[in-house]
């Protein structure tokens, strides 16, 4: 591989592979099957908390997470089929953007896609800990509950040291746990509005049919929140077992379950709270036991459970990517490691569990806690939805300078329908939905606690301190790699370099 291989994707021998395609499937289990896949990327998605949140909002919560499916999740799906079948293998977007804008860009392409774990271990065990004490009806000192949050990332990390199909196992059973929450929650609405009407009565059609960004955008950008990781699974590419009717199924039903889920929850909820009076976190637990005190314990713990799912799901779809940096000597190459016994990628694990339990510490030491986390979730924001640019840029690339993989896969490679027009529909929808996600991150801050002016700083400051990291770490090891074949790369992994067949 040529040293001055960096920026086109022209310039990387086509046909030739990376060591993220030819190592993972030699060392990695193929046990995602559809089931698998659909409960993985439900579990990554989805989050109750989720469309509490966007119940704060009000009715226009539903027009807003209808234009952020039409126009953020649908083209991304789309999208992430096409390239995902045409490039299987570890690490997804890290492989799509290597092989379709060059070396440079599929690095930093994982690098910002990677960087959402930092909030995401920190977001599920605080989700797990407010609705442990509604389940329980305490409030527990920050301090305890901070211990928790940093016991949950640990038993995250545990279980996810031992086999995938330790997790995988779990992640399929809550599966319904997670939905079952969502129905609950309106259920118990209806009873609600048919006994005592409804706590947010719908004044006009207009308060649940509306697309005025101008005012709602903020809630436009929470159902975009909402909806990020399409492309998450596909970093364990080369686990799953049918790469095209496997991987049509989980966006597809998938996709459906995911809707319907938070259309139950946003509906349930503005049944039966007040918007003014909706936790933005604990919302659907809370008006599911303002109806039924024992169905709400339930409901919290179920939810619960759901949170320990999802950072199941993110704990093992995001290693993959530190493990593909390791492979590709990215990264030291110990993240290169898999487990002899768990086949898992162990050092990647126990970094990212590291990391989540210091951005845990973090936030307790800061005095504007709300703040800081604000700020944090509107940089997840900003920055993951710049890795999912590639994805628009990839498969545009794709189509034109790798003619000859599509005729090599045949009907392997799912397209786009519609053939070129289809094509740009979809990456000009992506597009400008992405667009309008960062926008409205920029446009208000997500609390009153700080100036318009600092949020908008802080955020870019932020964002862009992000993407520098990334471009050093690539640059040094670009540095150390430079002269160096897959070849000799191959044999410092200690691996066969014949080539397996994808």
């Amino acid at each position: 591989m040529a040293a001055n291989d960096v920026t086109a994707g022209s310039s990387r021998q086509r046909g030739s592979k990376m060591l993220a395609e030819l190592v993972p499937q030699k060392l990695l289990p193929k046990n995602l099957g559809a089931g698998e896949l659909v409960t993985v990327y439900f579990a990554i998605i989805f989050g109750a908390y989720g469309a509490s949140q966007m119940a704060a909002g009000g009715w226009a919560a539903i027009s807003m997470l209808l234009l952020a499916f039409v126009v953020f999740l649908i083209p991304a799906a789309l999208a992430s089929y096409e390239l995902g079948t045409l490039f299987p293998g570890e690490g997804g977007i890290y492989i799509w953007a290597d092989k379709t804008m060059g070396k440079i860009h599929g690095f930093i392409a994982g690098w910002l896609s990677w960087v959402a774990v930092f909030l995401l271990l920190p977001l599920v065990s605080t989700a797990f800990a407010q609705h442990l004490q509604v389940a329980l009806g305490v409030e527990w000192p920050l301090w305890a509950t901070v211990v928790l949050q940093v016991g949950v990332v640990c038993l995250i990390t545990i279980l996810c040291l031992a086999k995938v199909d330790v997790s995988l196992s779990l992640i399929k059973k809550i599966f319904f746990v997670s939905a079952g929450t969502a129905v609950a929650v309106l259920v118990c609405g209806a009873v609600h509005a048919i006994s005592d009407g409804s706590a947010n009565p719908i004044g006009t059609v207009s308060d649940v049919a509306t697309l005025n960004l101008s005012t709602y955008g903020f809630i436009f950008s929470a159902a975009v929140l909402w909806l990020l990781g399409v492309e998450t699974p596909f970093n364990m590419g080369a686990e799953f077992k049918d790469q095209k009717k496997g991987v049509g199924q989980m966006l597809t039903l998938g996709s459906i379950a995911l809707l319907i889920g938070y259309m139950f929850g946003i509906i349930g909820t503005l049944l039966i709270t007040p918007v003014a009076d909706i936790n933005p976190t604990t919302g659907i637990a809370e008006a599911v036991k303002s109806v039924s005190g024992f169905l709400g314990v339930i409901v919290a713990l179920g939810i619960c459970a759901a949170v320990l799912s999802q950072g199941l799901a993110y704990m093992n779809a995001y290693s993959r990517l530190l493990f593909v940096s390791g492979i590709e000597r990215r990264l030291p190459r110990v993240f290169a490691h898999v487990g002899q016994k768990s086949q898992q990628p162990v050092p990647a694990i126990l970094l990212q569990a590291v990391l989540g339990i210091a951005v845990i510490a973090l936030f307790f030491s800061l005095g504007s806690l709300n703040t800081a986390f604000q700020l944090y979730l509107a940089t997840l924001i900003v920055v993951w939805c710049l890795s999912i640019f590639y994805l628009y840029t990839g498969i545009i690339q794709a189509r034109k300078n790798w003619k000859h993989m599509y005729e090599e896969r045949g009907d392997q490679v799912w397209k786009i329908p519609g053939g070129t027009l289809g094509l740009w529909i979809t990456a000009i929808i992506g597009v400008v939905g992405n667009i309008a996600a960062i926008y409205y991150v920029f446009d208000l801050p997500f609390t009153d606690e700080i100036s318009a002016g600092e949020w908008r700083t802080w955020v870019a400051g932020l964002a862009i301190f992000a993407l520098v990291v990334g471009v050093i770490v690539f640059m040094v090891s670009e540095s150390k790699n430079r002269g160096r074949s897959v070849e000799d790369q191959l044999a410092d992994l200690a691996v066969d370099d014949e080539p397996v067949a994808t």
